[in-house]
């Protein structure tokens, strides 16, 4: 995480923030039901997101960052508002373009049907900060939940969340010498 490009854009995330990459299961209708969840950065859920898809993402989560996913016009999200963006492609100054080489830890299979156990991935979250500072790490799920249902998304999802937050008592406790 390129955390002072987001500050300069007037974004603050909580240390190890999570997010979603790719798509969701059904319409992109997800943003309210990802702020419900507990997810830091939201989406629409579209696979592809265009103004209107983002506009609704937005408007459904109003105090969340919102990131747009793989548009084929980059441009017209950016006209939108869009301010992270989930793409390979080169985007203009003063937009967070989330790529690949982002500083992340996948605690989220998206191909997976099981639901991880948030035990186990919050510890591989914690035995990641050897290499990468937590404030310096986004928890993900990978691409792949779209090919899943609705529930199964949702759960996983939920764990994504519970790994995150089980990780981040880990490191209160280092902080504040407790446990």
């Amino acid at each position: 995480m390129r955390r002072h490009e987001l500050e300069q854009l007037g974004i603050q995330l909580p240390v190890l923030a999570t997010v979603v990459l790719g798509g969701l299961p059904g319409p992109p209708e997800w943003a309210s039901k990802l702020v419900s969840i507990g997810v830091d950065v939201v989406s629409s859920g579209a696979v592809i997101d265009t103004p209107e898809t983002f506009s609704a993402a937005v408007a459904a989560a109003p105090y969340r960052a919102v990131k747009a996913t793989s548009p084929k016009d980059p441009e017209a999200l950016i006209a939108a508002g869009a301010r992270i963006i989930e793409t390979v492609r080169v985007l203009p100054v003063g937009i967070y373009r989330f790529s690949p080489d982002e500083a992340m830890v996948v605690v989220v299979d998206g191909a997976n049907p099981e639901v991880e156990d948030p035990n186990v991935a919050a510890r591989v979250i914690v035995e990641s900060t050897q290499d990468t500072p937590p404030s310096a790490l986004w928890v993900v799920s990978s691409p792949g939940l779209e090919t899943l249902s609705v529930e199964l998304a949702e759960e996983k999802l939920r764990a994504l969340c519970e790994c995150a937050y089980r990780a981040r008592l880990v490191f209160a406790k280092q902080q504040f010498g407790a446990g």
